[in-house]
């Protein structure tokens, strides 16, 4: 079996981003959820990278997509898309939060100016 360089680069990069998502979790900065999507999605990639035939032509077969490239494509797109949409429901979720906290705050400034006259 021949490796091209990229089978060899992209594990690489792979397995010192998942080492870089497992310092970021004992820091705090990750949730598990997080931590256990990003070191899955790394694996994901460095798998792909080795074995790249098996693997397109397996999700190829699963999907019904003829060729295996395609396969590939749609699975980024979908996984792009996700990945989209849950930044989208953060940053609404924070955008909620920061409203609520300056309703907050406003309201307590407010109260107190009318307490000190």
């Amino acid at each position: 079996m021949n490796f091209e360089v990229y089978q060899i680069i992209v594990p690489i990069i792979g397995l010192f981003s998942i080492v870089l998502t497992l310092k970021s979790h004992r820091g705090g900065n990750n949730t598990l959820f997080e931590t256990l999507f990003w070191v899955l999605f790394w694996l994901s990639v460095c798998v792909l990278a080795i074995i790249p035939d098996q693997i397109t032509f397996f999700l190829s077969d699963l999907l019904g997509i003829k060729d295996n490239v395609n396969a590939i494509i749609f699975i980024g797109l979908a996984l792009s898309f996700f990945i989209h949409f849950k930044t989208f429901v953060t940053i609404k979720k924070q955008n909620k939060q920061i409203t609520d906290l300056v309703r907050k705050t406003a309201l307590e400034i407010e109260k107190l100016q009318n307490f000190n006259q």
